[in-house]
């Protein structure tokens, strides 16, 4: 049953693709994620404040002003800060979760048990030399050895201090970090220790709970993310500058179309790509009667491939975000949509059932009421799977029935911005950034990696918030949802360099970049922290003190509340929106916002106007080029 319509007071997404499938979804009566989001309203204050407890049989408790704490005593800010210890928790283990799979998957390759190769040889041997692994023998003795240290890495004691850290971590920060005592071990061994104290009546203090979500978030970078690229690189090469298409009106009707999208890895998809280009495949496909096999990203595994895989007759190029997944669907041209960790909303089933689309999870991870088919990846029948899945497209797009609307707009973009491509563009070295930024032709560089949210509109804040910024001079990189919001708003091209201030615009230009670098996936958070670590090594100070910032103006799940954890760890001004669940705790709220910065040299921001967020952002930086003593 479709859910009541009533005017809604904005648009309800950024995009005109999406508002037009949006109208085809309410003439067909097919509700979405904004019809859901409008009957859910008004939403609970009590959870929106972090002041709910549920974790005994004595709850749930609220705080109220009649009663100030809840059964067993704990504060308002007990209750918000284990709350937030536990969101975190479900962050790292989806990092250590890709990870593990990176690892199995690079270990399987080098046995030649799979589809892939070893494309980035020289990034293979870095990361192995620097783990002390002996790189003077064939590449794929390195890598199976590389692969035990990830996870033994992964598994490292929470009472051993991680060998990632030590060795990626710029040395100041490892320096506050020990004196704090949250120098972590590996994510799996963490994540056990905080989920422990943050059962019932075990940690109670609010400070020391923080600390462990700090813990966490150094945990989830330097050994899960930035072990999980470094792997991915190494397997399906770094990511380089290249032009690609986004948007739904590259979908092609003609073909059979499949969707890898609505999760994080990448490996079924690119195994199916290469498997598509095979005359034995696309004759499959021809004998159903398409022109051929197509295969789309959409969600973060689409940011992976955008990154990696250059456009062709097989990849189509990329659609959207999380939130498009329903409206991608309902377009009827989609034969195939992969499920794999995370972002598969329950939502898209009932979408699928009024057309022909077939559903199938590729992770063990992921199982959804009325979907009964799982085709779980494993590394080695990867080749296997591949073709499987291909031959289920085929067969659904026989079933297709009624006509396709797909609307025809289409995007133009730059991506592929590793931290090897961006020195790249500068010469190969950071000078002329530096340069760049003690000129003050660029005040400072943003870090805009986000989800997207029904709450402040799909994508519209973060595109408006990112125009005030170019405009501001300030260099932004994105990851996560973000990206795709930025993607499809226009913000990659190198066109959107006239959008920019004077001085960023001059400097997008000679160097023939945008003024928005899309480093790809939320899982990139650890590929930015080496890129800001190096500018910071380069001007000879702590990240703390760099003209920098951190933004995630729609964050909405657990994985981006760890990666605010690690940035303020970081030290660096994180500007968050909508306003996380800790109002209801005014101690919690107060270290984060003022007290962390004489800490960790981090704060937190949540004003949620994107003209003051951006105007917040910029006094910031200014202050810190202010104390370096460069020009405001």
């Amino acid at each position: 049953m479709a859910t009541s319509r009533s005017v809604v007071a904005r648009p309800v997404s950024e995009h005109e693709s999406i508002l037009e499938m949006y109208e085809k979804t309410r003439e067909k009566n097919i509700p979405t994620v904004f019809d859901r989001y409008e009957a859910q309203q008004p939403q609970c204050s009590f959870g929106m404040n972090g002041v709910c407890c549920q974790l005994c049989s004595h709850g749930p408790c609220r705080i109220t002003r009649k009663a100030s704490v809840g059964i067993c005593g704990a504060k308002a800010d007990t209750i918000v800060a284990r709350n937030l210890v536990r969101l975190a928790c479900h962050g790292v283990a989806a990092y250590a979760n890709h990870l593990k799979t990176a690892a199995k998957t690079l270990r399987a390759t080098a046995e030649g048990k799979t589809p892939y190769k070893i494309r980035d040889e020289g990034k293979l041997k870095w990361l192995a030399s620097a783990l002390g692994i002996n790189t003077n023998r064939p590449s794929n003795e390195i890598a199976i050895d590389l692969s035990n240290v990830l996870i033994s890495e992964l598994e490292r004691d929470s009472e051993a201090s991680s060998k990632m850290v030590e060795v990626f971590a710029p040395k100041s920060r490892i320096e506050v970090w020990k004196r704090l005592g949250i120098l972590p071990g590996g994510p799996l061994h963490e994540i056990m220790d905080a989920m422990a104290k943050s059962m019932t009546s075990v940690d109670t203090d609010p400070v020391d709970l923080l600390l462990t979500g700090l813990r966490l978030g150094i945990s989830s970078v330097y050994v899960s993310q930035i072990g999980l690229e470094m792997t991915q690189d190494i397997l399906f090469g770094t990511p380089t500058p290249t032009q690609a298409e986004v948007d739904l009106g590259i979908i092609d009707t003609d073909y059979v179309n499949i969707v890898a999208g609505t999760g994080h890895k990448p490996f079924v998809a690119i195994a199916m790509i290469e498997a598509a280009k095979t005359e034995e495949m696309q004759k499959v496909a021809r004998e159903a009667g398409a022109k051929g096999i197509r295969i789309y990203g959409q969600g973060e595994t689409g940011q992976e491939l955008l990154q990696r895989i250059p456009q062709d007759e097989v990849f189509a190029g990329y659609l959207g975000n999380w939130i498009t997944q329903e409206f991608i669907v309902a377009t009827g041209a989609i034969d195939l949509v992969l499920m794999d960790m995370n972002c598969s909303i329950p939502g898209m089933k009932n979408v699928a059932d009024h057309f022909h689309t077939r559903l199938v999870s590729i992770s063990n991870l992921v199982r959804m009421e009325g979907v009964e088919e799982n085709l779980d990846y494993t590394p080695e029948k990867a080749a296997e799977q591949a073709k499987d899945l291909m031959k289920m497209a085929v067969e659904s797009f026989k079933k297709r029935r009624g006509e396709s609307h797909v609307p025809k707009r289409i995007t133009k973009v730059t991506v592929g911005f590793s931290t090897e491509a961006v020195l790249s563009a500068l010469g190969g070295k950071l000078e002329p950034l530096l340069e760049a930024i003690k000129k003050g032709q660029i005040k400072g560089i943003v870090a805009l990696v986000s989800c997207t949210t029904c709450k402040t509109g799909h994508d519209q804040a973060t595109v408006a918030l990112a125009k005030e910024l170019i405009k501001r001079n300030m260099l932004l990189v994105c990851g996560g949802c973000g990206s795709s919001a930025l993607e499809v708003g226009g913000l990659t091209t190198l066109e959107a360099s006239g959008m920019a201030g004077e001085g960023l615009q001059s400097l997008c230009k000679s160097l023939k970049i945008p003024p928005v670098l899309n480093f790809g996936t939320c899982t990139d958070t650890g590929r930015i922290a080496m890129t800001v670590a190096a500018v910071a090594e380069a001007l000879g100070v702590d990240p703390s003190q760099l003209p920098a910032a951190v933004t995630a103006p729609e964050y909405l799940e657990q994985k981006a509340i760890v990666d605010a954890m690690f940035s303020l760890a970081f030290g660096l001004f994180t500007h968050i929106g909508p306003v996380p669940p800790v109002a209801g705790g005014g101690k919690v709220v107060k270290i984060l916002t003022t007290e962390l910065e004489n800490i960790t040299g981090g704060k937190v921001c949540v004003e949620q106007d994107p003209v003051k967020a951006a105007q917040a952002i910029q006094e910031h930086i200014e202050n810190k080029r202010r104390r370096l003593k460069l020009s405001v």
